[in-house]
Order: structure tokens, then sequence, then C-alpha cells
């Protein structure tokens, strides 16, 4: 834990913070080269996965033992499991429960990667559906359980809480609020605190965002769910106006997620494209897919892609230069923006 506080808490600096224009991120020292070979994503498809918007579970359930198959290039769905978490790893699954049961990250997503975790060897006590805060899991209809022998479901708020020795540090001061480690010691902080699910009670993470629009950072993906889902005083990255958004991209390429993230899945089942992070169910389609990658940038930049091609169909204004955090994280080394470093797998019914 000494090691991970000190990498954690090394802070990034940066020469100055300008309004509306975009911060370029600044890493003390180059992130370390990533392989060569193209980030591989999988997008399976079935449109028969959601009638009238209900989730069929025994499709969704095939849907993902295909994807993480030929992600991971193995035989079955146990050995692919297995070659992303050990039996005796404790697996994080981050989700995104603020847009509520009808535009969250859907409940037979979830079901179906904690049953193949299972069937691989993890046991269900060490397995935690998790979010930023307790009520948002009950709004979007999941049921708490903090102890017994799981699959356990919490909040970091507030029982679990801030990490006081494990932050972030960046000169660009948010307003400390209700639910920050500091609120009520300081108005103003350059901090965020890690949630200790992350640095005490998990060793693996999975990420399960959904596809939908951001107005404020472009979309609210695979980056922004585990940044922001992770510190506190989090504001400060994604308000519309004054913000430093390079700081997503930052949190992604540093430890702890850097070390634990093994894998993003986003919930493409229903998506949306206008309205976001709130649920605006007419700026809503169906692709009835689910997307697959170890890297969380080209399945954010291919985000950005069909949310943009919904707007321009609309007549509505374009997001990709919001979404300035995933150019960032690919300048730093966290996985590829462009298609022609991709291997996109497609996979039909």
């Amino acid at each position: 834990m000494r090691r991970l506080g000190a990498a954690a808490t090394a802070g990034v600096w940066l020469s100055v913070v300008v309004p509306n224009e975009a911060q370029r991120p600044f890493l003390p020292e180059p992130p370390a080269a990533k392989t060569a070979r193209p980030s591989r994503v999988v997008i399976v498809r079935d449109a028969r996965a959601m009638e009238f918007y209900t989730p069929q579970t025994d499709r969704v359930t095939r849907m993902i033992d295909r994807a993480v198959v030929a992600l991971t290039r193995t035989a079955d769905a146990a050995a692919a499991w297995r070659e992303l978490v050990k039996p005796d790893d404790v697996v994080g699954i981050k989700i995104n429960s603020l847009p509520g049961p009808a535009m969250g990250t859907r409940h037979e997503v979830v079901h179906a990667v904690v049953n193949s975790l299972q069937r691989a060897g993890v046991a269900a006590r060490n397995i935690i559906i998790w979010d930023r805060s307790d009520e948002n899991l009950v709004a979007a209809g999941w049921e708490l359980r903090e102890s017994g022998e799981g699959p356990l479901c919490m909040g970091t708020l507030p029982n679990m809480g801030w990490d006081s020795r494990v932050y972030y540090r960046v000169p660009q001061v948010g307003k400390v609020i209700w639910g920050d480690l500091e609120f009520g010691e300081r108005e103003i902080s350059e901090r965020s605190y890690y949630s200790r699910i992350v640095t005490e009670r998990v060793t693996k993470l999975i990420n399960i965002p959904v596809l939908m629009d951001n107005k404020y950072v472009g979309v609210s993906g695979c980056l922004h769910n585990i940044a922001m889902g992770s510190v506190d005083n989090n504001r400060r990255f994604q308000t519309e106006n004054l913000h430093y958004d390079a700081g997503i991209a930052e949190l992604c390429a540093r430890p702890p997620l850097s070390e634990k993230l093994v894998l993003n899945i986003l919930d493409a089942l229903v998506a949306q494209y206008a309205g976001g992070p709130g649920f605006q169910p007419q700026a809503t389609w169906t692709p009835g897919e689910i997307w697959l990658s170890r890297d969380p940038v080209a399945l954010d930049a291919l985000a950005l892609e069909a949310i943009d091609k919904r707007r321009k169909a609309a007549r509505m204004p374009l997001l990709a230069e919001r979404g300035r955090h995933v150019r960032f994280a690919a300048e730093m080394g966290v996985g590829v923006a462009e298609r022609s470093k991709m291997d996109i797998v497609e996979l039909n019914p």
C-alpha cells in the first residue's frame, strides 16, 4: 500500500490552467511504451437481445460469452475469463447507475459477467458491484449488500468512503461539497481522494458503462465512468465552463486504475445521443450491441463516432471536440483513438 500511495500521491502539476481551452496533460515521465499490436475491440450484435426495451437474459449472456472468447482468443468463456482474472482476485465491477434503471448499466449485462466470473472460479463473495453512491444504486434498482456470501453491491458513499492516503493532485481547485473527504475542513481543494473500494477492497476492475453522450465531456464512456466514479472532488474535471478535462485521462493513466483495470464492457443494448448524463428517452436508439476491449480509449473513440453520427442526422452540434480527454488518454499511452490502430472484430447472430 505504501508503494501504491507513493505512486498515486506524486501529483500532476501544470504551469497554468486556462478556462475554455484544451489543457495539455503533463506526465513527469513518458508512459511506458505499449505493445505495437493493435487494440482489439469486439462488437457483438443481436437485434433480439432487446424486446420492448427489455434485455433478454439468455441472449445477453451468449453475447458476453462470445465476445470475451473473441477478445482473448481462447477456447471457451471460462478460459477467457481466467485470462483476465484469477480465482483469488477480488473483482470490482464498476457500473453507471446515475441515469437510473432505464439508461444505467443494465442488470442483465452485469449478472452475465457475475455468472461467468463464478464459472471461472471467482467466489461470489469476491465480486463487488459498485458505484459512487448507495443512493444512485438503489434508485437504479440495485440491492445493496455489503457483507455475506455475495456478490456484494455497494457505493463508496456513505459507508466505504475515500482513502485519505491515496489521492490525485492537480492545481485546478474544486469546491469541496458534502461527500468529499475534506468537506468541513476546507472550501476548495487541489486533491481528489480515491475510493477505498479501489484502493483497499479490489484487486481487479471490470468497467461497464453505457453508450451515452455527455454534454460536458462528450461521452459518458469507459474513461469517464471509471475515473469520475473512483475519486471525490471531481466536478473540476467535468463542469461546463472552467474545468481540467485532462484529469480524466491522467487518472486512468496512473495507479491504482492503470494497474487494476483489466476489461471494459460498453453496454450498447440501448444508446443515447443527447441529453446525457441524464436520461432522455426521446434521444435513444437500440443498437442491440455489446462492445468489449481491454482498451478504454478505443471504445470511447468509437462511442463518440456513433453518438456524433446520430447527432449529425438530427442536425445537432457534434460532441467529438468536447471529448478531449479521449485524445489526451491516447497521447498518454492509455490506449488508441484511431481506427487504423484497432483490430475490430464484429460478431453477428
